[in-house]
């Protein structure tokens, strides 16, 4: 009688666990997306469709004043784009790179993580005038610029917040977002200008430290607190806390500079804690929501300020796949300039 031979474990090769993992994280952003459109449909119903309806009819007419602050807000992303390239700015026609951020932001306003998208679309755009080493130090860049940016600009609005008397949970949350998102930032710069990873990679694959040197090399360029491109994207904001006050006073919240601050300190409180549902689907209309007793408002009339916002961004996206079809590919837009 022939012993069998015991069965090998057969180790499933690294590109198969890669796709399931892409897999796992695909699905469970569709659950987010359905999770949160499942929460806000019911928020909507909580409050009363009836409501939130005739506070937003009127205030349709206010998206295209809308729209175009947001195109203000674009600017000022490029500008701070532009000041992050540095020295290697002159390489890119102005064109392409308001180009590429009217891209990034509007499909990327109603994505999981939209920074992170968004640099990923400009990343790919912008890559073939300086080489990816530069074009993505610049996307870290913009990452930490943006972090510190909205943490320096939440110390207003919680200081709005406390004059008109909010909750103190409102104010606290405030001063723990400056600090986290302020903090998180210095550290990722910090990060990208030490040359401990440029090291690493010299050890254990020398044909890519060339590019972690030009990598850190276009870091070190802006300075630990990106003073340019942070400024730029304070500025933007200051644009969207003008959003926030015309959006209240379209539904007919009776919205001066302090509510406006206010708002625009709810909104970027919701951000961070829906930062990974697709939209900030449910997130951002449920904190403006609760929200309304410090907005001085109704519930239905708070919670349309957020879907009238929201209306914003998705009359950007249309705008922003017609400007990806018609223009011209990354890859033939221009030589690489780096390896």
């Amino acid at each position: 009688m022939t012993t069998p031979l015991p069965r090998r474990e057969r180790t499933p090769p690294a590109g198969s666990r890669g796709e399931a993992s892409s897999r796992a994280a695909s699905w469970f952003r569709i659950a987010l997306a359905v999770g949160g459109l499942v929460a806000l449909v019911a928020l909507v119903r909580r409050v009363g469709a009836e409501e939130i309806l005739a506070a937003l009819r009127p205030a349709v007419r206010w998206l295209p004043i809308l729209c175009a602050l947001e195109l203000v807000r674009i600017a000022c992303e490029t500008l701070g784009s532009y000041l992050a390239f540095g020295s290697l700015a002159a390489r890119i026609p102005r064109a392409t790179l308001f180009r590429a951020h009217v891209i990034g932001m509007s499909l990327g306003s109603l994505a999981p993580a939209p920074r992170v998208v968004n640099e990923t679309i400009k990343i790919g755009l912008l890559a073939p005038f300086v080489g990816a080493p530069a074009a993505t130090s610049v996307g870290f860049i913009n990452q930490a610029a943006t972090l510190i940016a909205v943490g320096l600009f939440s110390i207003p609005c919680g200081l709005a917040i406390l004059a008109l008397g909010g909750a103190s949970v409102w104010v606290w949350a405030s001063v723990a977002h400056a600090v986290v998102l302020v903090a998180t930032g210095l550290a990722l710069q910090a990060v990208t200008r030490a040359d401990a990873m440029g090291r690493w990679l010299a050890r254990t694959s020398p044909r890519l430290a060339t590019r972690a040197e030009a990598f850190r090399a276009h870091a070190i360029e802006t300075g630990l607190w990106a003073a340019g491109p942070t400024s730029a994207l304070m500025l933007g904001r200051c644009f969207q806390v003008v959003q926030h006050g015309i959006a209240a006073r379209a539904v007919g919240i009776d919205a001066g500079v302090l509510r406006a601050m206010a708002a625009e300190g709810v909104h970027l409180l919701a951000s961070a804690v829906g930062v990974l549902v697709p939209g900030g689907l449910g997130t951002t209309d449920g904190a403006f929501t609760l929200a309304a007793g410090m907005l001085a408002t109704t519930v239905a009339r708070a919670t349309s300020l957020a879907l009238l916002m929201r209306c914003m961004q998705i009359v950007w996206v249309p705008i922003g796949s017609l400007v990806a079809l018609l223009g011209p590919r990354a890859g033939a837009a221009a030589e690489p300039r780096s390896p």
